[in-house]
């Protein structure tokens, strides 16, 4: 295992590393049988909401990278709640974790999380841990099938090493909220997420929440926040609504 800071890692693994190694990932999840992927071809309805959500979301100034990744997002059909990101900028996110949430900001709150940890690169951190950077850019450019396969492990939360810093969870708390400032969403959407998995059958998403370290402190922080910067908290009357019709689209 290879011990580095962030900074001086990401001087030896560049953004472009970070694209190769997400595609790299990508199509190993699209060639792994275990990951039931739901097409976007016959399913543009949910792909139409799921992408707009992103968009507002990517459009953010807060972004640093929102040039040099390609944000993009898989529905996975799949009943476990899960969701995960992977270098570069594709999430993805299961039917099981889709059908456990209620409303559109608390979705909403989940792809800011994603999309901020990307972006700042506390995933590809987390993974240097494990690999070394020059593990992880042997990875990038030959494709090993087999790291390739433990990554995917780590990053969905089949596997148990992938568990992310509590400096690195607060700060994409606080990002998260600038990125849903301006997307027409609860500001706090992340929180409203936090605020259902830490109270409504917490089991069902433990597997999640132990990875990212939920606690009921961190809702508070993100509130707070909110305060802070004065960005809207309101979960508008349709916020239900549009979602469940979100959610009957799934094939």
């Amino acid at each position: 295992m290879t011990s580095c800071s962030k900074t001086e890692s990401l001087i030896d693994f560049t953004e472009e590393d970070e694209v190769l190694l997400g595609e790299k990932l990508a199509l190993a999840i699209s060639e792994d049988p275990d990951f039931s992927i739901i097409p976007s071809v016959g399913n543009s309805i949910p792909y139409g909401y799921v992408n707009s959500r992103l968009n507002e979301i990517t459009s953010s100034a807060a972004l640093t990278k929102s040039e040099s990744f390609t944000w993009s997002i898989t529905l996975l059909d799949d009943d476990t709640r899960q969701a995960f990101a992977l270098p570069g900028g594709n999430l993805y996110v299961s039917t099981g974790m889709i059908f456990y949430l209620t409303n559109e900001d608390q979705f909403s709150g989940l792809l800011a999380f994603l999309v901020a940890n990307v972006d700042r690169s506390y995933i590809t951190e987390r993974l240097f841990f494990k690999y070394g950077v020059n593990g992880l850019k042997s990875i990038a450019t030959s494709g090993d099938d087999e790291k390739l396969k433990q990554i995917i492990e780590d990053l969905d939360l089949r596997g148990n090493y992938l568990v992310f810093s509590r400096a690195n969870e607060l700060a994409s708390d606080t990002l998260s909220t600038s990125l849903l400032a301006g997307s027409g969403q609860a500001c706090n959407g992340w929180g409203l997420f936090m605020d259902r998995a830490l109270n409504v059958q917490p089991e069902l998403i433990s597997a999640f929440s132990g990875a990212h370290k939920l606690d009921q402190s961190r809702v508070e922080n993100i509130n707070a926040k909110s305060d802070e910067i004065g960005c809207d908290t309101t979960v508008d009357s349709g916020s239900t609504s549009r979602y469940q019709s979100f959610r009957n689209s799934l094939p």
